[in-house]
């Protein structure tokens, strides 16, 4: 029979390790989020039976693993229920890498127009030239250690998150008009109907950086269409 403080450490472990295991690819995402939940289920247990159990101390310590899908929960709750961002959505940027690299086993790509909400990151507008802002573009990518290809309009990469090591789809748009070159992006993920915000928050930071290195752009403000 399995003692108290055994219990403890298995809520830290089965998280630990489901997350890891799908990381290093040892077993599919899936089967990692199954032993992350059930590392949830033995927290709360620990944290109900708190006020009645003697070693309250790694009861405890063996409950706070429950922190993390609460701030999941938390931050589903929070964010727009989507997994295909684009700085512009009604004509993203096309994935064509993923539709060479995605599976039978992982979402298909959504067809625009894609879905518009508040805070959606916008285009970068610069005067660089394209050539420029495709070299740049890639250094950056590479430096952020995402797998790049070249794109028919600009540049296409993979991302691998650092937690259950998800891969997302980046595709990035290039358009030399008369004065100025317009960046547009576009972020993807393979799995789960709600990104938790990774996809924006990856645009907004690489736009952030991609910014800095080109000097002269600028973002404007999105605007949303009227239904």
């Amino acid at each position: 029979m399995l003692t108290m403080p055994v219990l403890p450490l298995l809520a830290w472990l089965l998280p630990l390790c489901g997350a890891l295991g799908s990381r290093f690819a040892i077993w599919p995402w899936w089967a990692g989020f199954t032993l992350c939940m059930a590392g949830a289920l033995l927290s709360l247990f620990l944290l109900v039976r708190l006020p009645w159990c003697r070693s309250k101390a790694a009861n405890l310590w063996g409950a706070i693993p429950l922190l993390l899908p609460l701030l999941f929960v938390v931050q589903a709750l929070r964010m727009p229920l989507t997994n295909d961002v684009s700085t512009d959505p009604y004509h993203p940027p096309a994935l064509s890498w993923a539709a060479e690299l995605r599976t039978p086993s992982d979402l298909p790509i959504n067809a625009p127009p894609l879905k518009a909400f508040a805070d959606n990151p916008g285009p970068l507008y610069t005067r660089a030239s394209e050539a420029e802002v495709i070299a740049e573009a890639s250094e950056l990518m590479q430096e952020l250690g995402w797998q790049v290809h070249p794109g028919p309009h600009g540049l296409d990469a993979v991302v691998t998150t650092a937690w259950f090591g998800f891969q997302d789809d980046v595709a990035l748009r290039v358009f030399a008009g008369p004065k100025e070159t317009r960046i547009d992006m576009r972020s993807a993920s393979r799995q789960g109907r709600s990104d938790l915000g990774a996809n924006r928050a990856r645009i907004h930071t690489f736009m952030d950086l991609l910014n800095e290195r080109l000097g002269g752009a600028y973002k404007p403000k999105m605007k949303q269409k009227e239904d």
